[in-house]
């Protein structure tokens, strides 16, 4: 039996005053819910993340400082769950991307590659050599390509 996280299960920090609320829409059904309400507890120095559930917010904490990134609002809807809001850090000296599509790829990869245990990319802020993607890898996610359990992708054509 996997424990569920709570925000006693690791030592973190609330969200800034300085922050940015973006409008958004998803939807997770009851089964994916389930999972999402287990959160995420590092299991190595390696995890960089701190995931859980408190009420109808879903808290993203980097594991080493504590520090709040993101906040998920998910509620109920006649098919499931939807996300209707998203809260981001805007303090400078504790997180810097400020790009909107990108802070929202980021929180749909970490539902996906560490609650839901589904395939998923990690994106990559603009673009970068394969040797910076793999740095960007380790510094998001705490190991390189390959080594956290996803499937690096590369295109070889177009038709």
């Amino acid at each position: 039996m996997t424990l569920r996280a709570t925000a006693d299960s690791w030592k973190i920090k609330p969200m800034p005053t300085r922050q940015k609320r973006l409008l958004i829409t998803g939807n997770y059904t009851p089964d994916e819910m389930q999972r999402i309400e287990r959160g995420f507890i590092p299991a190595t120095q390696q995890d960089k993340w701190f995931i859980y559930l408190d009420g109808e917010w879903l808290h993203f904490h980097r594991s080493w400082t504590g520090t709040c990134i993101f906040q998920l609002h998910l509620v109920a809807s006649e098919t499931g769950f939807q996300a209707d809001e998203l809260i981001v850090n805007q303090d400078p000296s504790e997180y810097k991307m400020n790009d909107d599509a990108y802070n929202l790829s980021l929180v749909a990869y970490l539902i996906d590659h560490l609650l839901l245990r589904r395939f998923a990319q990690l994106p990559l802020p603009g673009k970068m050599t394969e040797q910076d993607q793999a740095r960007h890898h380790q510094h998001v996610m705490g190991r390189r390509p390959g080594q956290d359990g996803s499937v690096p992708l590369t295109l070889l054509s177009r038709n």
